[in-house]
């Protein structure tokens, strides 16, 4: 789909806003007809700021989006909130433990357990430790809030770009049920059901749901047969609500999910030739792996290695609301697991370069959340409260191979190597290492907001936080065993080492604002708010700690610490029938932690590292409305526009075609004339990556009865997403890991029976439109070898569903 055609849509429906028009959480409508009533917009109530409220009241920008909508929308995965929110972009690798979520052009795409993300979750109220866990299945949900800029200050964890909230459905006090299934394309199936009702009237309810999605895999393995980037997931969630005394509410949460996936593999866009690298003696992967589908559609590998990924994430809490009057005392209590374990072939060929890749990380994580809320509607509101947070993330890795193309290629044809006078390398010889890490984090943390209600129409907002982060790290790298020829191929840099370290802060955070209502139904708001995201280690050490620099100190990355400016206007117009918000933003990251690729001098095996990375620059504007012209037909749109760039970044990580760079001085070329190519650059003044300057959506439905309580509808959404840069390149290398701009329109129609069923057909990706979600170098391959993470929402797909309801 071209840039122009997804534009004219987008500016066709430019009058709601995609999250509100169904997101119709609670409705506070004054008298009227019922034909009037049918046409104006529902109030969306969010929680944004610890309490109910109206979203039109909020003085945060917040896109809203109902589990109703989610379930018309036949989006059931996390991932899926990136269409329908505009800013929120999905960060794609080959492990849960490196996939995040993007806001404003910001997250943490890293591998690194030692570092927090900046992009938090918290589902009912409870903050998730890794960002892998909040990857996970959207099921009988109240509704998702996804608040832009920093939110560390009343959300528990430190968000240092924004955060997902995720609301459950609680019990009913009548008997009610609900199931939803559907069918399509790659034998894709999604059922989810669930149970509610009181057990003991008036004191005691129940909820119980549960899920299962299967899809088929979309990447066929030209060697094995196997289907790969499946889809195999099932889990439950149960909620028990006491009400002993009408000032006491308890409410018992308990969950638990399971994923076995054969994921995550990349495939091949592009293998180096003498065209991307000329330089005499290249060796080129193509030549290797023979044969295979390549280019940007390509969903084809040939490996003999194993792809799997097993994940179980599990948890329990206790939320108890003590009412105090007209305060309400909170104590929030949870206790979580998360256990992964993945592998996959990273050489993608017949030969064992790298067929051992393993990671696992077993994780458990306690908090305590203890906190005051005032009445709403008093001269001066506030929140306040004190929070504990402990975490224990064991992981332990393993990569086995011959490490070398052309290592590999000689022992497949069974000739042993002499490394070494009188040291002989057999062909059968395997090289390997084993990591063990243990990482535990403590944050300690008071916190408290106010608003003052100078009159009906003014109110000023001030809130802190101070947090005690203190993390530690137990470290410790050995040989595989049967592997011990490892380090006659890449050197001192997989030595075995052992080290303990460990590292403190305490900060700060703030947040000041004010609000003004213009009426009943506008108002303005600015707020500066300084945020915290606290201070890790690097647990991908690959190299060699340089002399006279402790480990401690060579791993350590320091806290980060945003700086956010917004000003912001909301209103409900033409007598609720049309919803107008707007934002204006500019956020300041110093001390930005990155995840780039780092060299042992002399060696060409580079490693995955974190490092701060300077200043990093996000500002923009976000626009959403929402309008409902009549009682058949709603519709909406939002556009985000973000300019994220690194202000500083002196050590950013040259890309591999920089090795061919020959121009004395140039970035990533040589130093001096026939000198080894410098292995970073400064990267000051380039954009951020997987940051599209523009992205939008927008959504129409249309309903109208038939007979009998028998009605019909029709509804779409679009999805547009400008070009998206993947990787950072110098000025003087063309950067090869552009994606153009596209959008997917999904659709669906079909028949409600009453308030009891609904059966439709539905379409995603109708014109089956071509992108990846992440461009990168391809491993072993020489310079120009690149790889791509290929989804399935890159190609059409169709299907029924139905839904039942009582």
């Amino acid at each position: 789909m071209t840039r122009s055609y997804c534009a004219m849509l987008l500016a066709s429906t430019a009058v709601a806003l995609a999250g509100p028009v169904a997101a119709q959480t609670m409705t506070n409508q004054t008298p009227s007809s019922a034909a009037q009533d049918a046409a104006t917009i529902d109030d969306i109530v969010v929680t944004a700021q610890r309490r109910s409220e109206r979203l039109l009241d909020v003085p945060v920008s917040v896109v809203a989006t109902s589990g109703d909508r989610l379930e018309r929308l036949n989006f059931n995965a996390a991932t899926d909130l990136q269409y329908v929110t505009p800013g929120l972009i999905l960060g794609d690798a080959n492990t849960p433990r490196g996939q995040g979520l993007r806001i404003r052009g910001v997250g943490s795409n890293v591998f690194a357990d030692g570092i927090e993300q900046s992009v938090g979750t918290v589902v009912d109220g409870v903050p998730l430790a890794r960002a892998g866990q909040g990857l996970a299945d959207l099921i009988d949900l109240e509704r998702v809030e996804v608040l832009r800029g920093p939110q560390g200050l009343l959300f528990g964890r430190n968000a240092s770009a924004g955060l997902i909230s995720i609301t459950t459905r609680r019990p009913t006090e009548q008997l009610s049920g609900m199931l939803n299934a559907s069918y399509g394309s790659l034998d894709e199936m999604n059922v989810g059901a669930s149970l509610a009702g009181p057990v003991v009237e008036g004191r005691i309810l129940g909820r119980l749901s549960g899920y299962l999605n299967k899809r088929d895999g979309f990447v066929d393995n030209r060697l094995t047969g196997q289907k790969i980037n499946n889809r195999e997931e099932y889990g439950f969630r149960g909620t028990v609500e006491l009400r002993p005394t009408d000032a006491l509410e308890v409410l018992l949460r308990a969950d638990y999910s399971r994923r076995d996936n054969a994921c995550c593999v990349w495939s091949v866009r592009r293998f180096a030739d003498a065209t991307t690298d000329p330089r005499p003696g290249a060796a080129f992967l193509s030549t290797f792996v023979g044969p295979l589908e390549t280019g940007p559609e390509a969903r084809q590998i040939a490996a003999n290695g194993e792809y799997s990924n097993l994940v179980t994430s599990q948890g329990m809490s206790s939320e108890v609301n003590l009412q105090l009057g007209d305060y309400t005392l909170t104590s929030l209590t949870a206790y979580r697991t998360w256990e992964q374990a993945d592998n996959n072939d990273a050489d993608l060929s017949s030969s064992n370069i790298l067929n051992r890749n393993f990671g696992a990380n077993d994780l458990t994580q306690f908090s305590q959340e203890l906190r005051l809320t005032s009445p709403s509607d008093q001269p001066v509101e506030f929140v306040a409260g004190l929070f504990y947070f402990t975490s224990s993330n064991e992981g332990n890795f393993q990569q086995v191979g011959r490490f070398s193309l052309s290592l590999a290629r000689l022992q497949n044809l069974s000739v042993n190597l002499t490394v070494a006078p009188g040291v002989v390398l057999p062909a059968s010889q395997l090289f390997g290492r084993d990591v063990a890490s243990d990482i535990d984090v403590t944050d300690l943390a008071a916190f408290g907001q106010a608003t003052w209600n100078v009159n009906d129409a003014l109110s000023l907002t001030a809130g802190a936080r101070v947090t005690r982060t203190e993390v530690s790290m137990n470290y410790a790298r050995t040989g595989t065993s049967g592997a011990s020829a490892f380090n006659f191929l890449v050197g001192a840099a997989f030595a075995p080492l052992a080290f303990d370290a460990s590292t403190e802060d305490t900060n700060v955070s703030w947040r000041v604002g004010t609000q003004y209502a213009l009426d009943e139904e506008q108002n303005v708001y600015a707020s500066v708010a300084r945020g915290y995201k606290g201070p890790g280690f690097n647990s991908l050490l690959d190299i060699v700690i340089p002399a006279g620099v402790t480990a401690q100190n060579f791993t350590r990355v320091e806290p980060e610490v945003p700086t956010a400016y917004e000003l912001g206007y909301k209103a409900s117009l033409m007598d609720r029938r049309l919803s107008l918000t707007a934002a204006l933003f500019l956020t300041d990251f110093k001390n930005f932690q990155a995840q780039i690729v780092e060299f042992q001098p002399g060696s060409s095996i580079g490693s995955f590292a974190i490092r701060n990375a300077g200043e990093l620059r996000t500002k923009g504007f976000e626009l959403s409305l929402a309008a409902q012209p009549s009682s058949h037909l709603s519709f909406g749109a939002s556009l985000a526009y973000t300019d994220a760039t690194f202000e500083s970044f002196a050590n950013a990580s040259c890309p591999r075609l920089g090795a061919i760079v020959t121009t004395v001085g140039a970035a990533c070329g040589p130093a001096v004339a026939g000198g080894p190519n410098r292995t970073s650059f400064d990267a000051s003044g380039l954009a951020v990556t997987n940051a599209p300057k523009w992205s939008g959506n927008a959504e129409m439905r249309w309903e109208t009865p038939i007979r009998n309580g028998l009605g019909a509808f029709v509804q779409a959404n679009l999805y547009w997403r400008s070009e998206t840069t993947f990787g950072l390149y110098p000025a003087n290398i063309p950067n090869p890991t552009i994606q153009d701009s596209y959008g997917i329109l999904n659709a669906s129609a079909g028949f409600d029976v009453g308030d009891n069923a609904t059966i439709s057909v539905f379409g995603k990706n109708l014109f089956d439109t071509n992108f990846v979600s992440s461009i990168g170098d391809l491993p072993f391959d020489a310079a120009g070898g690149l790889l791509q993470f290929v989804t399935p929402d890159s190609r059409r797909t169709v299907g029924v569903q139905a839904n039942l309801r009582f």
